[in-house]
């Protein structure tokens, strides 16, 4: 009795509850909890590049026999990161883009003629581009990809429309006879309204279809190949791998060099870092430190990069073949989000990198290689590259004869690659049930014991390589609270626990006041949704919001303890930008939740009316989502109910066909790398299994349709009985919106929480 009494005045001591001062607002602690998770990330960051130099500087000691399997583990794994994964079209030769309009032929000089050429890549995705072809194609000594900024056509590059000025910052001249080049099509950052392919058929024919958002190209085409485990850099790196396997099937003795400006000096680092068949990569104007990731376009947003990768160690892959780096002053480049104005995609910007940080991070490439390898890194001045007559380092001039240039025709171009890649990208959602299907091929369904244990290696699978898990160790509790609310049947109070330095745990903890002595009590954490705090699941007068029905009370009135905690999406685009922030450290924002739902338990164990045995989960739409991705990966939860979410979570995330999919909206945020072929909604709550699972869904929810929702959980239903389960598991349908079936939940705790 004691014990009790002395933890309820210790929960209820800290603060008491008061009104705010005049000319001041409720502090919820919301704004503090997510400005100490940006501290944390932004701090995580510099620790992790810290520790990746020495890790590679500790495998690639001079004469290590070791170091050629880390460089070539390293180099599958960029390859992964940016969605190198795909077998290419092997082609005889590039094709000839001629028609009853253009002739294939753009231009000729005196030893040069130019060509518009189009080359498969990977499936029915092919590339488009200029090809400067010798004369004399036969006396070949070098073949050249010339890669330039997004949004800089080839036709400026060359020479052949305005805006050459800005395209010539490698000081390109025009190549010698002996040498081939291409200038592939790199898709620009040009801003467009993208549309659902299909109209809302969950509304009444002829009524006005919801629209899409304004984003760049390349942000369209990121989003959905980035579920998929694929990436928009991927895709152009391909471009330019598919034209060294013409180049070394054609002129095997000829070397080859690929270099770049902008986003080209970036396709051109990756590209090779990843091809041990190329002699010479060139970047100009891209390299430098990455800890700033997050503030580029979200295009470059690459998943767990800076957890292995800045562009130093981009580099040492290169050795010991040739890499020049030019420190000519790279794009500068804002993109806006102005919702009002229609758009829906990633603020981002591009600095150019100052010749400081292009030496630092040249100097820590040298570091990294022991050896110099006969001056494998060279770095060129900007002077220097003006003044050099090395065509390694130059291009733009020459004298054409008869060139003409249709701007209509190079816009057309971009769509076409556009279409080309988002198309692959759709493919791969077409055929992920089967992907997934053989990904999950080691699970043992013969008994619901055997299927927990198999399932085990797919949850650690999940946490690491999908969700991404936040390895730091935990610090003391140091738990703080005070009370907010006191009611006839509970009494609710604000707790603050400490996780790690700068990040909190904070919520609301609803108390029984009819808890007897020695009685433990199941405990239910109820998780708001987007923009939520932990007020919003409380009554209508303390903050809640109708949607929520009020369920913390009211699940309290029933006898249940109750914590509410505040989860990281909240303040729109800073919770946006942390998720940016996150993802290159190999997180998500599940990342956060994961390890404060880990504190929580371990508070929780201290509280003695809590049963740690039956602690159950319920979450409302971002909650939904929470649902489904953090449970599974906690045993700790015993039972799991998901409301206003779940959902065919591929195509609702990466679909660009329906109206409802997040590829066509402002949650730029959403998107999970390499979700779609490893982890659908029914294969996450399949993990849940042998614990209860519910699913709700309102018809009227614009979340999805019905019968998509309908298909995902007959997966769910289907395993479960399959191992003798199915009284384990239930979806509810109600005629409601995007809300929580407060009663349905409240009956499904009370089957499973009151034994």
């Amino acid at each position: 009795m004691r014990r009790v009494c002395a933890l309820l005045v210790y929960l209820g001591a800290a603060w008491s509850m008061a009104e705010p001062l005049a000319g001041t607002r409720t502090n919820d602690l919301s704004d503090a909890y997510l400005s100490g998770l940006d501290r944390f990330t932004l701090r995580e960051t510099e620790r992790i590049a810290a520790e990746r130099s020495a890790r590679w500087r500790r495998h690639l000691p001079e004469g290590d026999p070791a170091a050629a399997a880390w460089l070539a583990t390293n180099r599958a794994e960029l390859a992964r990161m940016l969605g190198v994964r795909d077998a290419r079209v092997p082609f005889d030769a590039p094709e000839t883009l001629g028609t009853l309009s253009h002739d294939a032929v753009v231009g000729r000089t005196e030893t040069h003629t130019l060509l518009r050429i189009r080359w498969p890549v990977i499936g029915d995705f092919a590339a488009e581009g200029l090809l400067l072809e010798p004369t004399q194609p036969s006396a070949i000594v070098t073949n050249i990809v010339h890669l330039p900024h997004a949004g800089i056509t080839p036709e400026q590059v060359l020479g052949l429309t305005n805006g050459a000025a800005a395209a010539s910052r490698l000081g390109f001249r025009f190549p010698p006879s002996n040498c081939r080049m291409v200038v592939p099509a790199v898709i620009s950052r040009k801003k467009s309204k993208y549309l659902s392919e299909l109209p809302d058929l969950s509304r009444k024919p002829g009524a006005a279809t919801r629209g899409g958002r304004i984003m760049t190209a390349r942000e369209f085409v990121y989003r959905p190949a980035y579920v998929m485990g694929r990436h928009v850099i991927g895709y152009e790196v391909q471009e330019v791998l598919a034209l060294v396997d013409w180049f070394r099937a054609q002129t095997p003795s000829a070397s080859v060099r690929v270099e770049g400006w902008g986003d080209g000096g970036m396709l051109a680092l990756y590209a090779g870092a990843l091809d041990t068949r190329i002699d010479h990569t060139v970047v100009a104007g891209y390299f430098g430190a990455r800890e700033a990731l997050w503030r580029e376009p979200i295009d470059r947003n690459v998943f767990g990069l800076l957890r292995h990768f800045g562009d130093a160690e981009v580099a040492a892959l290169i050795a010991p073949r040739r890499l020049t780096v030019l420190s000519t002053p790279g794009p500068e480049e804002t993109i806006t989000r102005e919702l009002k104005q229609g758009e829906g995609g990633a603020p981002g910007e591009l600095v150019s990198p100052a010749v400081d940080a292009v030496d630092r991070e040249v100097a820590r490439a040298r570091e990294l290689v022991p050896s110099d390898g006969g001056g494998w890194l060279v770095r060129v001045t900007d002077r220097e590259a003006a003044d050099s007559h090395d065509s390694a380092a130059s291009l733009a001039g020459g004298k054409w004869h008869g060139a003409t240039v249709d701007t209509a025709a190079c816009a057309a171009r971009e769509t076409r690659l556009v279409k080309g890649m988002n198309a692959f990208s759709q493919h791969l959602i077409a055929v992920s049930p089967a992907t997934r299907h053989a990904f999950f091929a080691d699970l043992d369904l013969s008994s619901p014991a055997a299927f927990d244990r198999s399932a085990a290696a797919y949850r650690t699978y999940y946490l690491e390589r999908v969700m991404g898990r936040i390895d730091s160790a935990r610090t003391a509790l140091n738990p703080r609270t005070r009370v907010i609310e006191k009611t006839a049947a509970y009494t609710c109070y604000e707790v603050v626990l400490d996780v790690l330095p700068d990040f909190i745990l904070y919520g609301y903890l609803l108390v029984p006041n009819n808890i007897q002595v020695g009685e433990r009590r199941p405990l239910i954490v109820a998780q708001h949704g987007r923009g939520g705090t932990p007020r919003t699941l409380m009554s209508l007068q303390n903050g809640g919001r109708k949607t929520y029905y009020e369920i913390a009370p009211r699940l309290a009135e029933r006898g249940y303890l109750v914590f509410s905690p505040q989860n990281p999406y909240v303040f729109e685009d800073r919770y946006r930008q942390l998720v940016r922030k996150a993802n290159p450290l190999q997180w998500t924002i599940y990342s956060y939740i994961h390890l404060q739902y880990e504190q929580m338990f371990d508070w929780l164990d201290t509280l003695p009316f809590v049963d740690g045995a039956r602690i159950a989960f319920i979450g409302q739409s971002y909650g939904g989502k929470t649902a489904v991705r953090v449970p599974p990966v906690m045993p700790r939860f015993c039972l799991v109910v998901a409301t206003g979410d779940f959902n065919e979570g591929i195509i609702k995330m990466a679909s660009t066909r329906y109206p409802f999919s997040f590829a066509l909206v402002d949650e730029y945020e959403m998107f999970e790398f390499d979700l779609g072929n490893t982890f659908n909604y029914a294969d996450l709550a399949g993990l849940l299994v042998p614990r209860p699972f519910m699913a709700q869904r309102g018809h009227a929810d614009g979340v999805a349709w019905d019968e998509f929702v309908g298909y995902e959980y007959a997966r769910v239903r289907r395993l479960y009985t399959k191992l003798g389960l199915s009284d384990r598991t239930a979806i509810h349908w109600f005629d409601g919106g995007h809300e929580i079936a407060v009663d349905a939940a409240c009956d499904f705790f009370d089957r499973f929480l009151r034994q």
